[in-house]
């Protein structure tokens, strides 16, 4: 039976002798793994105290990045630094962040044993399994190192992602494990763990649920378990590697195996408000080619309203989590749970969306081919959410980060390209919103203030934008909040705007396309209407102050874009005039849709080459 914690930031820090105490209490003692170049500095009169009262300290990854094992070099340099604070600290043990591992490349480290492996667990970012829940020798031929994988579900995914209540789940692992006569080890967090009887945060959960754990652990199993620390496991492993009979380990073998795929069935997930139009042309063209086509939709924005409009049947899974960056993050993890259950039970042989990490992710524990698609590349990555294949627009960069470029597909113009020829004008928007064809319209969308990538710089040109407008005869302005929130927050912050319907609100869903289509010009702080805009010829100039897109970019150049940079800008670039309403749409077919669908089909044939 074997006790460790991972402490990732100053919060797990500043509880680690509460957990030290409440555990001592009951007899046990743990291993307490500090990250060295963290958040957080390790006080050594912590590790001492921990020490003294016979708990163990070790060493959790470098800094926590997910980039320990980005590459041979940055492994060998990082393993350098490793090594100095193993010998600082006088420890032997080591776990990496996110349970990454490479066996091979951590010979490079001084340990007498690694700890970031597991038995079994699909939710990890890298869910390849040990298949063991014994602790085994990794040689090499100068010496090797013990591998002890933990075996059960760490606290993190039960109780935040999953929000078990109780701990049932350990304890049928628990007495599955005791009835094999193998080693019980637990991964817990002081970061999660609450110990003041809160329960505010969702991020955490209380700590008497592991109390309660260990004391039933004590009353059930008292006398029938060996309890030690990690170093004395592998000590006693290392002593008797060769007499051992340990169960044979595959260290490659998956620890979920790829699911059974049911037979042309696509699973499309719609992550965000642009891709319902997006995605309808592909879905059709998929269903023509005999596909059957799954949705999945996240309550974010604008995405179920739009996608009932639009008569696409879809389970809703997940929501947005507000700009929190740990609750995005728990609400990243969470989703992606929810899908891989969705995707289990669906068993799609491809999944596609346009930028959904929770997707890829699910798609990475499935072992399911997935494309994403993306048209902006400054977006930030996060560590094993990489898809399988990436379509991208011809103006992308040459190279796109974590991409093989063999993996890599682009494809003529802009994504909107793909559903902008199917548009088909509807005057009855102007009654509907209480306009007349005599307003001289400007539709606005404000920046995206909860986006990862937004500056502050946005919100301040929308602003000056919305002063010159109602400063202006004759001019009217729909904006398009990108969730109630935010069209809260507009409303009581700048209620003059709205005196004499000088400004107005939608009170339901409408037709993005259309409303561009009747409207004389666009300023928006977001990517894709803009885009939009460009595709129907409409004069459109772009607020958004994150870094370009290369698209915008090539927009710019090509004259259907105006990125609008600073107040002065506002007053001086923008131009308030009427354009003709009465002109055809282009309704010529563009590359992007033929292009993209030759791509899914390639990539279909690569991987089921039987199928096709």
């Amino acid at each position: 039976m074997v006790l460790t914690h991972d402490v990732e930031r100053s919060e797990g820090l500043e509880r680690c002798r509460q957990l030290m105490e409440l555990e001592s209490k009951l007899g046990f003692r743990s291993a307490f793994n500090f990250v060295p170049e963290g958040e957080y500095s390790t006080p050594k009169e912590l590790r001492d105290s921990l020490r003294a009262s016979r708990f163990e300290v070790g060493v959790h990854d470098l800094r926590h990045d997910g980039k320990l094992y980005l590459t041979q070099s940055v492994f060998r340099n990082n393993a350098e630094k490793i090594n100095r604070y193993l010998a600082d600290w006088k420890v032997v043990g080591f776990r990496a962040g996110f349970m990454h591992h490479r066996l091979d490349w951590l010979h490079q480290l001084n340990v007498l044993y690694d700890s970031s492996t597991f038995d079994t667990d699909p939710f990890e970012p890298q869910p390849d399994g040990v298949d063991t829940i014994f602790p085994f020798w990794i040689p090499r031929p100068s010496g090797g190192y013990v591998e002890l994988p933990y075996t059960l579900t760490q606290d993190f995914t039960m109780f935040v992602l999953l929000g078990e209540k109780t701990t049932a789940i350990w304890e049928r692992k628990l007495n599955w494990i005791a009835k094999n006569g193998g080693m019980v080890l637990v991964n817990t967090h002081p970061d999660y763990m609450n110990f003041d009887g809160s329960n505010s945060d969702p991020g955490e959960y209380p700590a008497g649920l592991y109390e309660k754990f260990l004391k039933q652990l004590r009353s059930k199993y008292e006398g029938q378990y060996w309890h030690a620390l990690p170093e004395e496991v592998a000590e006693f492993t290392a002593r008797n590697k060769n007499i051992l009979r340990l169960r044979p380990t595959s260290l490659n073998a998956p620890s979920i195996r790829a699911i059974a795929a049911s037979p042309k069935k696509i699973w499309i997930d719609l992550d965000n408000t642009p891709h319902i139009p997006f995605f309808k042309p592909i879905i059709r063209q998929l269903e023509k080619r005999d596909y059957r086509v799954v949705l999945t939709a996240r309550d974010a924005y604008q995405v179920c309203e739009l996608a009932d409009a639009s008569g696409l049947r879809y389970l809703k899974i997940g929501r947005h989590f507000g700009k929190n960056k740990f609750h995005k993050v728990c609400g990243f993890l969470l989703r992606a749970i929810q899908l891989a259950r969705f995707a289990l039970r669906e068993r799609p042989i491809l999944a596609i969306s346009h930028g959904s990490r929770s997707q890829a992710l699910a798609c990475n524990l499935l072992r399911i081919p997935s494309i994403v698609l993306i048209d902006y590349e400054h977006g930030k990555g996060i560590p094993a959410v990489h898809p399988t294949w990436l379509i991208v627009p011809a103006a992308f960069p040459d190279i796109v980060r974590h991409m093989r470029p063999d993996r890599v597909r682009r494809y003529a113009g802009i994504k909107e390209d793909v559903y902008a020829p199917e548009f088909i004008p509807d005057p009855s928007i102007f009654g509907q919103l209480g306009l007349t064809e005599a307003d001289l319209i400007v539709t606005v969308r404000p920046p995206a203030d909860e986006a990862h990538y937004h500056n502050p710089e946005g919100e301040t040109l929308f602003e000056d934008f919305m002063k010159r407008i109602c400063g202006t005869d004759g001019v009217k302005a729909v904006v398009l909040p990108r969730n109630k929130r935010q069209e809260a927050h507009i409303r009581s912050a700048y209620p003059q705007w709205f005196k004499d319907s000088k400004v107005i609100i939608p009170a339901t869903v409408v037709d993005g396309l259309n409303l561009l289509w009747c409207s004389d010009l666009v300023v928006s702080g977001g990517g894709t209407m803009n885009r939009e805009a460009a595709a129907l010829g409409v004069p459109v100039y772009s607020i958004f102050r994150g870094k370009t897109a290369a698209v915008d970019i090539r927009l710019q150049e090509e004259g259907r874009l105006v990125l609008v940079e600073n107040t002065d800008q506002v007053y001086h670039k923008i131009l308030l005039k009427r354009r003709p309403k009465d002109i055809a749409v282009n309704s010529t077919p563009r590359q992007a849709l033929p292009q993209i669908m030759s791509y899914i089909e390639e990539i279909l044939k690569i991987h089921y080459p039987s199928k096709r």
